[in-house]
């Protein structure tokens, strides 16, 4: 099953586009793509369309690949970009690769472009997977943290009698209200009944 791409294309040379398009259906990708060659029009379509990947040439006659990049990196800072140039020097790639491109291609080794794009398409999933991941971590984290908080506040409930008012301590003991709360000012407590004041509870039950 072929691979779908859509590709932008910033290149002047019909030709070479032409060029690039056939090389890589030929390795077994289906090719949907749109050539730009002036600055105004690669801000639209990086606005008007989502894209796979963009190749730029580095040399364009109303504008140049310094500029084509810093657009889409402004646009997509993780779009695929890939400089097809037969005039990028290895020392100007190094420094554009350093700004954001993801590889260079020389036209001359064009043959070197679709194990280029497999390669950066690869590792722009991965980035994705792994921001997709690292928000899931955090999400569970916040959940966890906020499970094991409501946790400590419930287990730090106290018994609280009802009727007598005594508190039950970590110790299994009925205390003194006053007491207990002298000593542990941030307790919280529950309602409940200590064994003492049952049967009283249970008589006022059977006289009503």
């Amino acid at each position: 099953m072929k691979i779908k791409l859509h590709i932008l294309l910033v290149e002047d040379s019909p030709d070479d586009a032409l060029l690039i398009e056939r090389d890589l259906r030929r390795a077994g990708y289906e090719i949907n793509c749109e050539r730009v060659e002036t600055e105004n029009a690669l801000k639209q379509a990086l606005k008007d369309e989502k894209w796979d990947a963009v190749l730029c040439d580095y040399t364009l006659p109303k504008f140049d690949g310094d500029v084509a990049l810093h657009l889409v990196r402004e646009a997509d800072a993780d779009l695929p970009f890939i400089y097809v140039s037969g005039t990028i020097g290895e020392d100007v790639a190094v420094e554009a690769m350093k700004r954001g491109a993801n590889d260079y291609v020389l036209k001359k080794q064009r043959k070197r472009l679709a194990p280029a794009i497999a390669r950066v398409l690869r590792e722009s999933r991965l980035r994705h997977e792994r921001t997709i991941l690292e928000a899931d971590r955090a999400r569970l984290v916040v959940e966890l943290t906020a499970a094991l908080e409501a946790v400590k506040r419930l287990s730090g409930l106290l018994p609280l009698c009802a009727c007598c008012k005594r508190i039950r301590n970590e110790h299994n003991e009925w205390q003194v209200f006053d007491v207990y709360v002298q000593k542990h000012p941030e307790a919280q407590f529950n309602r409940g009944v200590c064994p003492n004041c049952l049967p009283l509870l249970g008589c006022q039950v059977n006289q009503n």
